[in-house]
């Protein structure tokens, strides 16, 4: 193979090297010496097999000379001695690497989920790193990495075959000259044997060479088809629906989607099932040829045995071990090329691997520390800013100027799709700006170090989520928290008289994940949480993303009652579809369409009859009664 790139863009040879040098570094970083452990495991192995068939041979000669049954006795002893032993020994190996596994099998898969933690956002967010992360799942273990180390080991194991093999047979060769001439004298001379070996040299290379890389070819096409690969997210993603997540039964049951998801599970296995189908009517006539190749291989070497057995060359015991070290060599010269293939082959999955754990991150980090203001003096400011989101190019924002200072409370509304949430994405430098800039007082945030950056900001969005730890490990977003801090803010956000129904308090855990003990709350109630986790954080900026969205009206009243307590001298956005929760706003800002096309308190803009008066027309209906009369 070139060294260039194949025509049907795959990798070059020297690429697929890299690759498998690579995984190997990969796995000796996820777990030191698990390469060694894997191959050494075949040592027990190597001894048991060859000692066995030394000791046999041993034992029938003895037989055939009539030797003292107390000989014969030892002998035999001592085969099922190293055989017991070298059991014993595997077994031991085999208990080390398999302890040592869980410890490869923990960190690769820390490697891939920090992987997914500290990414850009937006690529996080984005397909492509979805697909990449589906496939780097399924081939960091049997399919990809931990393959190429299997056939690495299988390898080095065929190789020991076939050099102890050729340094065991040769004295049955060799010691023995020739008694009688013709074709029976050739195969009882070196010259004979030679040949025998290069007779079935050319009929292994021919599996090992042609036959074997064709069974790999179609192994590969089986592995890597799209259509399978598809079809394998397609049945992962269902079962994270049904088997994983117990929070979908709900709805399974409700709407009758069994069937559905059936449907969705059987489809995948159909795709898997005729791909296997489609690669054994390929394989089947070539693994035929194979068989035929090697059965002449096996006639070849039993003819040459039977050959020197008759004239008078080998004993009975010497037949034996020249046929079974034969058929090792034959095996591991085999069995070796298949390996270096498939290493060859998995190098592909590999790279799906590396392809996903290579994704840049192409944001600025950068470097200056955000100042820290005893007096809270912070200045935000849009100046011109579009945005489209990457790999589109639609605008969601469109020269967007706006500037608040903290303390201001400032609401944004508009309909559904005028870009609300994104701005505060820019703002919280999850995505930057496609042009114009963004700055704190005065200063490209950009510029600021990412991390200090994003200590300024408390956000609670509308899809904010809770994990299955304790109340006040999700509040204090770590193990090591303020108890009284954490109920505080607990108490402030509404949620004291829920807490109260626990018994375990604060270290009460949510949801029935990991414990039986597990609480189950509301989408309100959850959302109570989340603010909580919002005010314990401290930053000088909140923003609110719909944060009453789940909240019944009575609960939605008693956060807007405490909202400046709960926000206190902090600078808020406010994100709502509900107007009427923004009259206690300083500012409002309507977006529509990507613009802001409208800004002033809530009684300027509903005197101005614009967008925004528009909109609070619309809702009055709705809320007249109710929340309306509330903020009166």
């Amino acid at each position: 193979m070139s060294k260039k790139k194949k025509d049907d863009g795959g990798l070059s040879l020297k690429e697929k090297l890299r690759i498998v040098k690579r995984s190997i570094e990969f796995i000796e970083a996820c777990d030191k010496g698990q390469v060694f452990r894997t191959t050494i495991k075949f040592f027990p192995e190597v001894i048991r097999t060859f000692s066995g068939i030394y000791l046999s041979s041993l034992v029938i000669d003895g037989i055939a000379a009539a030797k003292p049954v107390s000989e014969l006795l030892i002998r035999a002893a001592v085969i099922c001695g190293i055989t017991l032993l070298a059991g014993i020994i595997e077994q031991l190996v085999s208990m080390h690497k398999n302890a040592h596994k869980f410890n490869y099998d923990s960190f690769s898969q820390k490697k891939l989920w920090d992987k997914v933690l500290t990414m850009d956002y937006h690529r996080a967010e984005s397909t492509d790193t979805k697909y990449k992360y589906q496939n780097a799942q399924r081939y960091l273990t049997g399919y990809g990495i931990e393959a190429v180390i299997s056939y690495l080991s299988t390898g080095a194991y065929s190789i020991m075959r076939v050099v102890i093999g050729v340094i065991l047979i040769a004295p049955i060769v060799f010691t023995k000259p020739a008694v009688t001439g013709g074709f029976m004298g050739f195969i009882q001379s070196p010259c004979g044997f030679i040949a025998v070996i290069l007779l079935s040299a050319a009929l292994i290379a021919i599996v090992s060479f042609i036959i074997m890389p064709v069974l790999v070819k179609y192994d590969h096409e089986a592995l890597s088809d799209e259509g399978v690969n598809e079809a394998h997210r397609v049945g992962n993603s269902a079962l994270a629906r049904t088997v994983y997540n117990y929070r979908f039964g709900k709805e399974i049951r409700i709407y009758g989607e069994q069937k559905l998801m059936l449907q969705m599970l059987t489809r995948a296995n159909d795709k898997f099932s005729e791909k296997e189908e489609e690669v054994l009517k390929k394989t089947y006539p070539v693994e035929l040829l194979d068989n035929i190749v090697q059965l002449l291989v096996t006639v070849i070497m039993y003819g040459f045995a039977v050959l020197r057995a008759a004239g008078g060359l080998m004993s009975p015991g010497e037949i034996v071990a020249f046929v079974m070290y034969f058929n090792e060599i034959k095996f591991g010269i085999m069995s070796t090329s298949g390996n270096i293939g498939q290493i060859i082959v998995r190098s592909d999955f590999c790279k799906e691997v590396f392809d996903f754990l290579d994704i840049p991150d192409d944001k600025y980090m950068g470097t200056l520390p955000t100042e820290k203001r005893d007096d809270n003096e912070y200045e935000f400011e849009f100046r011109h800013v579009y945005f489209k989101y990457p790999g589109t190019e639609e605008l969601i924002l469109k020269d967007i100027n706006l500037k608040w200072r903290i303390g201001e409370k400032m609401a944004l509304v508009g309909r559904n799709g005028s870009g609300k949430s994104t701005l505060i994405k820019l703002l919280c430098r999850l995505y930057d700006p496609t042009e114009g800039v963004i700055t704190l007082n005065g200063i490209d945030i950009k510029k600021y170090s990412i991390k200090e950056y994003m200590e300024l900001f408390s956000v609670v969005f509308q899809d904010s989520a809770l994990f299955s730890f304790s109340v006040a490990e999700n509040v204090a977003a770590d193990t090591e928290y303020d108890r009284e801090a954490v109920e505080e803010c607990v108490r402030r956000a509404g949620f004291s008289d829920r807490l109260g129904e626990m018994s375990d308090g604060i270290d009460t855990v949510l949801y029935k994940d990991f414990s039986e003990k597990g609480v189950e709350i509301s989408g309100g109630e959850a959302q109570k949480l989340c603010l909580a986790r919002a005010v314990y954080k401290g930053a000088p900026f909140i923003v609110l993303d719909e944060p009453t969205a789940a909240l019944d009206p009575v609960s939605e009243y008693d956060i807007y009652t405490k909202f400046n307590s709960i926000v206190g001298t902090r600078t808020a956005i406010y994100i709502s579809h509900r107007l009427s929760s923004c009259r206690f706003c300083d500012d409002i800002a309507v977006l529509d369409k990507g613009e802001i096309v409208e800004r002033g308190s809530h009684d300027v803009l509903v005197l101005k009859g614009g967008v925004y008066a528009k909109l609070w027309g619309a809702q009055a209906e709705y809320y007249k009664d109710t929340a309306g009369e509330l903020f009166v």
